[in-house]
């Protein structure tokens, strides 16, 4: 199967490589004229007071962190193994709990005893409560006064007609604190797993829903199988409108499959982070490997990611076994589609979850924009300086980094800002108050702020 990408793929500071084929980015500088695309943090450095609503709690061994600059404080403690959570307001939390399908609600920073939903679902390995994600829309009654209307959407397994099923449901959250409906936008597959679910979900700046599944264990053409299985919405990170609709500009809505209709992305193995870069809008996301080569990509439209063929630089593949070099057309090129060599890479795979760009200036110039990734295995806490260009990461300084792997603990803890994140981390968000929250599998959460 030929290469059909062409330099009209890329976007912005990004370019085809004639030579290769691939997708690579090139220089590129924010102008004024470019000011458009700036998102400007919402919070303030000036002032390191803030409106608490959390009472910071005592923690025998608390996580630690390399700036002293910084401290991390324990806000949350209870959920029970929680996935996800999102920002309703200043004062609201939505959390997901993987293994009984409940959603808890903090509020005012107490943790609310009772659920505000049980959903039915399936638990066994990754499967579960997985994802949530919070969209608002504003409706305007017949007076002049206006009313915000928020959507949650619940990522989760669910079991349907005896198999599993990895399904995306919206409801409403209403003035009584409560989510009701549960509209089924989503229906995609969970067989035969019970691993590599993704189970992420995400806003984009486009006000669609961005949402990631994994491999599944299946060897079909969207794991870059060439006489595969056809397109089964495995491997895909997908875009899609509220309702669940495709997205008319999506790069494969014109493709004689109704289902890569809803594609943004595909070949990838499985996914527990997405977020968007603040001032140039692009997709990023965290893939895991299955022994080696934990990556960060950024995730254009059409993105190929390499699973089953790649994972890490393309250059390395089959390094371990001295297989001859791997080709562009050894994977599966759909018109529109283009690969792209990870921004980052762990050499050994240690269980890569969620990324977050911290739109905030409450830490300080150096944080501000820049990256967070979360580890589970091991429960710490990465941080990444994006290049001046936004299309890769600012490795310059730190020895040993300039191949873009961090191939031996001693670079992995050049990139390591914390530690002890009891049970790994799940989830980090920038929180509205500006500081960062990470959420763990022990069930507690903990926000990080600057140092008195």
């Amino acid at each position: 199967m030929a290469v059909t990408v062409s330099p009209s793929t890329a976007l912005g500071p990004w370019k085809v490589d004639q030579n290769n084929n691939m997708l690579v980015p090139e220089v590129f500088y924010l102008s004024r004229n470019e000011n458009s695309k700036v998102v400007t943090a919402q919070f303030s450095s000036s002032n390191n007071n803030y409106n608490d609503t959390f009472q910071v709690l005592p923690d025998p061994s608390p996580p630690t962190l390399a700036d002293p600059n910084l401290r991390v404080e324990k806000v949350l403690t209870g959920p029970e193994r929680p996935t996800s959570m999102a920002f309703l307001d200043s004062d609201d939390i939505i959390i997901a709990q993987k293994d009984n399908g409940i959603v808890r609600l903090v509020s005012n920073g107490v943790l609310q005893p009772q659920p505000i939903l049980q959903v039915p679902m399936v638990n066994n390995s990754e499967r579960g409560l997985l994802g949530v994600a919070i969209t608002n829309a504003t409706t305007t009654a017949t007076t002049t006064n206006s009313t915000a209307a928020k959507t949650v959407f619940l990522y989760y397994s669910e079991a349907v007609g005896g198999q599993a099923r990895n399904r995306i449901y919206s409801y409403e959250w209403n003035e009584m604190n409560n989510l009701t409906g549960g509209h089924l936008i989503l229906d995609l597959p969970g067989e035969p797993g019970p691993n590599h679910n993704g189970g992420k979900i995400k806003i984009g700046p486009d006000g669609m829903l961005y949402a990631v599944i994994g491999d599944l264990n299946r060897d079909g053409i969207l794991q870059n199988i060439l006489d595969g299985p056809p397109p089964d919405d495995t491997s895909v990170i997908f875009r899609i409108k509220p309702n669940g609709s495709a997205v008319e500009d999506n790069p494969f809505f014109n493709s004689t499959d109704e289902s890569m209709k809803k594609y943004y992305a595909y070949g990838i193995r499985n996914s527990f982070g997405l977020d968007f870069d603040p001032i140039t809008g692009y997709l990023w996301d965290t893939e895991n490997g299955p022994a080696v080569y934990d990556e960060i990509n950024v995730v254009l439209p059409g993105f190929n990611s390499g699973w089953q063929k790649v994972m890490g630089p393309i250059e390395r593949e089959g390094e371990e076994e001295e297989e001859a070099d791997l080709a562009m057309s050894d994977l599966v090129n759909f018109p529109g589609s283009h690969y792209a060599d990870p921004v980052f890479s762990f050499r050994q795979s240690d269980g890569i979850t969620d990324i977050e760009f911290f739109n905030s200036t409450r830490l300080g110039d150096r944080y501000t924009n820049n990256i967070f990734v979360g580890n589970f295995n091991h429960g710490n806490l990465h941080y990444f300086i994006v290049n001046s260009s936004r299309t890769g990461l600012d490795l310059a300084e730190i020895s040993g980094l300039e191949d873009l792997v961090a191939d031996n603990p001693e670079e992995v803890n050049a990139v390591t800002l914390g530690t002890g994140f009891r049970d790994g981390i799940t989830d980090i968000e920038t929180g509205p108050d500006g500081y960062l929250y990470i959420l763990t599998f022990s069930g507690d959460m903990y926000r990080i702020v600057p140092s008195p």
